[in-house]
């Protein structure tokens, strides 16, 4: 029998796997590839172990975006719950997400998304994400303009957030960029609210 490093086989498992995924995010976050050699060196275990794990090491690319996204969602989410009015909703949505790229790291993270193969759940999840979040700023801009001006301007909000994501991603800090985009996106609502 194998020697483990935990009280159960169980616990073991999970330690090892956590430790897979740890290892991956930082080689991700640095830009390094990711191969079973990277990883099993940066994790301190056999290469071939990787494979008792996940099938493949494209598998930990998706475990470390599944790592992320769940908590993306639930900080934009609770900021939108504060949020009293439709114009808030706009606001708190730019805001909220450019905290959370700020914080975790957009491009890196994001990047991941080109990685993964059709069909895989952490995939799924990454559209999920996308649409539920879209979904959010598209019903507030909904209740602020008439029918022809809500999609543009949910559009023009979205490509305000992409922006920011391009600054934050070159290093512009997170309160700077979150002021101005904040500042855009009201003069937006007041221009375009009905």
């Amino acid at each position: 029998m194998p020697k483990i490093s935990a009280p159960t086989v169980a616990e073991h498992r999970t330690h090892v796997l956590t430790a897979l995924v740890d290892a991956a995010e930082a080689l991700l976050r640095r830009g390094e590839p990711l191969t079973a050699g990277t990883v099993s060196s940066a994790a301190g275990i056999a290469r071939n172990s990787i494979y008792r794990y996940v099938n493949s090491v494209d598998d930990l690319a998706g475990l470390v975006l599944e790592r992320h996204l769940p908590g993306w969602v639930e900080a934009v989410s609770s900021a939108l719950e504060q949020a009293t009015s439709p114009d808030e909703r706009v606001l708190t949505w730019v805001t909220a997400n450019l905290r959370e790229a700020g914080a975790t790291g957009h491009g890196w993270l994001i990047g991941l998304g080109g990685a993964l193969a059709a069909g895989s759940s952490s995939l799924d999840l990454l559209d999920d994400t996308h649409h539920l979040l879209h979904t959010t700023l598209f019903e507030a801009w909904d209740d602020l303009a008439d029918a022809q001006t809500a999609p543009v301007a949910a559009a023009l909000t979205q490509g305000l957030v992409e922006a920011g994501f391009g600054q934050l991603d070159a290093g512009v800090p997170t309160d700077v960029v979150v002021d101005v985009a904040g500042r855009a996106a009201r003069a937006l609502v007041e221009t375009l609210r009905s």
